[in-house]
């Protein structure tokens, strides 16, 4: 039987104005495509709000001993791969530096001026120094340089999200709260994984819609059908017109929309007003759970930052595999985050007192928190490198993942970085852990170079030659 042809950006459509995009298939590509294997680059960064303390491998190439911060798992946080159980796919790139201003008073290239928080996003993510404006950011960051090359025919160009809703007593957004950045303009992340959701993936009623089809969608979402069974009729159209993998892939797409809507629907409420002005704002009064905070008094904020990062990967996974966007950032926690570390690693106190004060099992709570923003890293690679691409090999073969830690070893220390890279084994090297010296920008450059992104970041342009294959 002649299997159908689809169009890449092919929607399923159903009652009330529901909507649901179909994953990367066979018949999306031209004739001669398959055969090419051309399928789209991707890219996305991951950024923690917190400084490492021993992230730093002992040896390097292959047979290096894994650091303790990327491999000592907080037992009350939910499972997630870690870097050494996805180690194959994993490249560590540590000893790159951004220098601080120095006694003269003069901040050199691609270096943060005093103080250090805030200040230090901009050389951190474009490369560029943080003098250009107080607290400001110049150029553009790698997923929007991406985005140039590789956003302009997807439905969204990028995607930004943040998982720590709010700021607690820290403030919410600003420079600390935002990690994307076009031609230094800040890109808002959404904070809320339904208001991603259904902005991605569930329905929408248009702007002509009959009063008829008003009352349809009030009366569907009424009684919280899945997206899914609202577009069921031209799903059962469309799966018997696939060749076997389609099928296979729709079904699978199909499974994990609806596992997720079942997880989503315990997700506790946005704990802010972080979401981006075109969407609907979270609920006005916020739950969030509030925990002892023994450093400053009062108590410390905590809003299931755990379960809503596994929520935020899998959407980026699925709006990676339906070819909705092809660039992401994910911020897991602000700059200089005060969430409260109570819940996932047993201290009464923020997450940024750890990198000041000596609380209790100071050590082993300080590893946990990076190995915890390192695991949902390394679930989207794991995600990744277990999707089949049409055109051959898995998503990650065609997928740059990087993750970037606010600082190095030490208070507001900025020396011998330690960032995770991951993915396009056919330019760049996996399952090695490789010493160099630079700026980190230069590791987000390098990364774009693999995807067929030529473009100069920052104060301190160029690449990483110990990165490529």
């Amino acid at each position: 039987m002649k299997t159908k042809r689809l169009h890449r950006r092919t929607l399923l459509t159903g009652l009330g104005g529901a909507a649901v995009a179909l994953p990367f298939l066979e018949a999306m590509l031209p004739r001669r495509a398959f055969a090419a294997g051309n399928a789209p680059c991707r890219f996305v960064s991951f950024f923690a709000g917190v400084e490492q303390r021993a992230c730093v491998p002992s040896g390097t190439g292959a047979s290096y001993t894994q650091a303790p911060g990327w491999s000592t798992v907080p037992a009350a946080a939910r499972p997630v791969p870690t870097i050494e159980d996805i180690r194959e796919h994993v490249l560590i790139v540590t000893g790159t530096e951004v220098a601080g201003t120095g006694p003269s008073g003069v901040t050199p290239p691609g270096g943060k001026s005093n103080p250090h928080h805030g200040n230090v996003m901009a050389p951190m993510l474009t490369g560029f120094n943080s003098e250009v404006s107080p607290h400001g950011v110049a150029g553009s960051t790698a997923d929007q340089l991406h985005a140039d090359v590789w956003g302009a025919d997807t439905q969204f160009r990028s995607l930004q999200f943040r998982v720590q809703p709010i700021g607690y007593r820290q403030g919410t957004g600003g420079r600390s709260g935002t990690i994307a950045y076009d031609d230094g303009q800040p890109l808002v992340p959404q904070t809320s994984p339904s208001l991603a959701y259904e902005s991605l993936f569930a329905g929408f009623v248009p702007p002509d819609a009959s009063a008829d089809d008003l009352e349809a969608h009030e009366k569907l979402i009424a009684r919280k059908l899945s997206v899914l069974d609202l577009v069921k009729e031209r799903a059962d159209a469309l799966i018997p017109q696939l060749g076997g993998y389609d099928r296979q892939r729709v079904e699978r797409h199909f499974d994990q929309i609806r596992d997720f809507e079942t997880r989503l629907s315990a997700a506790p409420p946005a704990t802010g007003s972080g979401a981006c002005e075109q969407l609907p704002e979270p609920p006005a009064d916020p739950s969030a759970e509030n925990f002892p905070n023994t450093q400053h008094g009062g108590s410390a904020g905590y809003s299931d930052e755990d379960l809503r990062g596994h929520l935020m990967v899998e959407l980026v996974h699925m709006a990676l595999a339906c070819d909705l966007t092809r660039a992401a950032s994910v911020m897991l926690t602000q700059e200089q985050s005060m969430m409260s570390l109570a819940p996932l690693f047993g201290a009464n106190y923020e997450m940024h007192d750890v990198t000041h004060n000596d609380i209790p099992n100071r050590a082993q709570v300080w590893d946990e928190i990076t190995t915890w923003h390192a695991g949902f890293f390394a679930k989207l690679v794991q995600m990744l490198a277990d999707t089949p691409e049409p055109t051959g090999g898995t998503m990650l073969d065609t997928t740059g993942v990087i993750l970037t830690n606010s600082g190095g070893p030490s208070a507001h220390g900025c020396s011998n970085l330690s960032l995770l890279v991951a993915g396009v084994p056919s330019v760049l090297r996996s399952g090695e852990h490789v010493a160099v010296s630079g700026h980190p920008c230069q590791i987000h450059q390098t990364v774009l170079h693999a995807l067929g992104v030529e473009h100069d970041m920052g104060d301190l342009p160029g690449l990483q030659p110990a990165m490529l294959v």
